[in-house]
């Protein structure tokens, strides 16, 4: 079985998958044949067969890596066997294993890493290419996530508006979550793997397999722009620092979600919690004994299959299945690469929605009164910054709504200051960084949900679920947008509503998402720079 070249030879430097990477993509450029029949694509493992989705071809669980399955359990993907004949796909391929959740149903299913294609229902060369990373924690989700509160298509993210509108080869993907895919074990290593990050090892195997393949669907392997959503945007930001992921990106983009304010651990810090971990699987002995044992027990003794519902409150992992400084994906802490401008060179979007954090909030209630919200402040913050973020959000501003006050606080330390602070160190080490902020109400329950966690993401899409006609306006534009940074690097173009201006390391103008589409001055700047100097002192 092969392996693709850079994890393959897991301990290449990111200079040399640069160059591989590069060199691969130029000899694929303008020589790579097109087949005549736009449902029918030659890979090098075999022959797909896409459907006609009403101006874009679709197809569905193309194999990019081998299922990670016994010895490969926990491994670096490697490619998958090829076939014979044609192999057409009409459904999405089994979502990784997870707990039910809105996303998706429960799945204990190892055998999930497909992606699929969309390309545009005529015949194209060198089309700008867009992969998408899920959100859902790293935890749950799949790349056939349906809108919310349905149990058929629409599919959240329909690469079909890009395809047919603006001539884009959209892949969407699965990779490994949870206990299977942010795991670290020291064994591994001896394994001639790497230890830790299996779900962004098979993000990059994506990207490989987009340089090597992408062409046969009339896509250009110069001109990919990695995008996501919550986790899948902070795993997009941890791509811009892995030198691993270095040259097989050109644009990106992060929605509600970044990776420069977050604590990172690194691999050997978990040694403890694995092994303690693997003593409660009952598996004991030397490093290599343990994970062999772990490689034997079920889905359901390795993740917690309970339900799980955000709209009830924040979940997450435990800190053992997180992305982990390994060395290899990872070498420091994001942080570190940005400040020192050891990044990816690329143009970035990042922006977030207006209440953020109203959709962990939904189910919740708040504070009392004055009293208890000020407690609450200085037991989450300290008396020294607790009555100053009391003093920032008074429940004055907020209709006398303590919850309230407690959602766009938490909406801006989680996200929206985040969100800045990464684009200001990126736009400090040469990037072109554009900052956006969206401001539609959830069309699911509205009134509640207000612009909360996801709410964008069918306007990207170009498929805004049950909107008025001011909001489906705003879903063209947003998606117009994309597709023009996807294509130049600039999501400006003489058609656009507004024009929208990079940053300067100190600058806060971004694009505001509303109906009236318009650039806004110091959003959220008095609160972005307290949680700046907070972040300082901590």
């Amino acid at each position: 079985m092969r392996t693709r070249n850079e994890l393959g030879s897991w301990a290449m430097n990111g200079v040399v998958v640069a160059c591989v990477a590069s060199l691969v993509a130029a000899c694929a450029d303008d020589e790579a044949p097109v087949d005549t029949d736009p449902t029918l694509v030659t890979l090098s493992a075999g022959q797909v067969q896409g459907d006609d989705v009403g101006g874009a071809i679709r197809f569905l669980a193309i194999p990019f890596a081998a299922p990670p399955v016994g010895e490969l359990r926990w491994k670096a993907p490697v490619e998958p066997e090829s076939w014979s004949g044609i192999r057409h796909e009409t459904d999405f391929a089994s979502a990784c294993p997870q707990a039910e959740s809105r996303q998706q149903p429960e799945s204990q299913q190892e055998d999930c890493l497909y992606l699929n294609v969309w390309r545009p229902a005529t015949a194209t060369r060198n089309a700008p290419v867009m992969v998408w990373f899920h959100g859902g924690g790293n935890t749950t989700g799949s790349a056939s996530d349906l809108l919310p509160n349905t149990t058929e298509e629409p599919l959240w993210y329909d690469g079909r508006v890009f395809a047919e509108r603006h001539g884009i080869v959209v892949v969407t993907t699965n990779y490994r979550l949870g206990g299977f895919g942010f795991f670290s074990h020291p064994a591994l290593k001896a394994e001639g793997s790497p230890v830790a990050n299996q779900g962004l090892l098979d993000q990059v195997f994506v990207l490989q397999w987009v340089r090597d393949e992408i062409a046969g669907f009339g896509g250009d392997p110069n001109n990919v722009t990695i995008f996501g959503q919550s986790a899948g945007a902070g795993d997009v930001c941890l791509h811009m620092a892995s030198p691993l992921s270095r040259g097989l990106f050109h644009r990106a983009i992060s929605q509600s979600g970044s990776c420069t304010r977050r604590p990172y651990r690194s691999s050997e810090d978990l040694a403890t919690e694995t092994q303690a971990y693997a003593q409660e699987r009952g598996c004991t002995g030397d490093l290599a004994a343990v994970l062999a044992c772990l490689r034997q027990q079920p889905v359901d003794a390795l993740i917690d299959l309970a339900p799980t519902d955000r709209l009830e409150g924040m979940t997450s992992a435990t800190d053992l299945f997180r992305p982990v400084i390994d060395g290899y994906f990872l070498e420091r802490a994001p942080i570190e690469a940005f400040e020192a401008g050891d990044i990816a060179q690329v143009p970035y979007i990042l922006g977030t929605n207006d209440d953020e954090r109203m959709l962990y909030w939904v189910a919740r209630t708040g504070p009392a009164d004055e009293d208890a919200y000020q407690q609450e402040l200085v037991d989450r913050y300290g008396p020294q910054w607790g009555p100053r973020a009391a003093a920032l959000y008074p429940v004055s501003d907020y209709d006398d709504d303590y919850r309230m006050a407690l959602v766009k606080l938490e909406s801006d330390v989680g996200a929206i200051c985040s969100a800045r602070h990464t684009a200001r160190v990126a736009a400090a080490a040469g990037l072109d960084a554009y900052l956006y902020t969206f401001d539609i109400d959830w069309s699911i329950a509205a009134s509640i949900l207000l612009a909360a966690h996801s709410a964008e993401i069918s306007h990207v899409f170009g498929v805004p679920y049950n909107e008025s006609p001011e909001n489906q306006a705003v879903a063209v534009e947003m998606n117009a947008y994309w597709a023009r940074f996807a294509a130049t690097g600039d999501p400006n173009g003489p058609d656009a509503p507004a024009q929208w201006p990079s940053l300067s390391a100190e600058s806060d103008t971004r694009l505001e998402f509303v109906p009236d589409i318009t650039t806004v001055e110091g959003y959220r700047a008095a609160q972005c720079d307290f949680w700046d100097e907070y972040a300082a002192a901590e």
